[in-house]
């Protein structure tokens, strides 16, 4: 879907402050603080959304296929056998560790960034 909006000068630099300082466009930035205002939203006559309010909505979250992966064998036999031989990658996992940083790391600057304008 394509929007147009028209924003008062101040609220559009504040924008494209966060935008910069995560290094995504502007529109990625819009895209992003609307998905977060719009998903979750207190319930009527709340001002905040409580901690339960916020856990509710984790466990009613569907799991994502591509992070559900089948159990391999018996976790008991493996403990009682204190098998060596498991794979793991450290360059894979590295690799996907950086990536998981550097979204930690934007989230928390555009966080911090909007704290500060308020």
């Amino acid at each position: 879907m394509t929007l147009t909006i028209s924003l008062p000068i101040e609220v559009q630099e504040k924008l494209e402050k966060r935008a910069k300082a995560v290094k995504w466009s502007v529109e990625e930035m819009a895209t992003h603080l609307l998905n977060e205002a719009l998903s979750v939203t207190p319930k009527p006559g709340q001002d905040e959304l409580t901690p339960e309010d916020v856990i509710a909505r984790i466990l009613a979250s569907p799991a994502k296929p591509q992070n559900v992966r089948p159990a391999v064998g018996s976790l008991s036999e493996a403990l009682r056998e204190g098998r060596t031989d498991y794979t793991f990658d450290l360059d894979e996992w590295t690799k996907e560790w950086a990536i998981v940083e550097a979204e930690m790391k934007a989230i928390e600057q555009a966080d911090m960034l909007a704290d500060e304008m308020e």
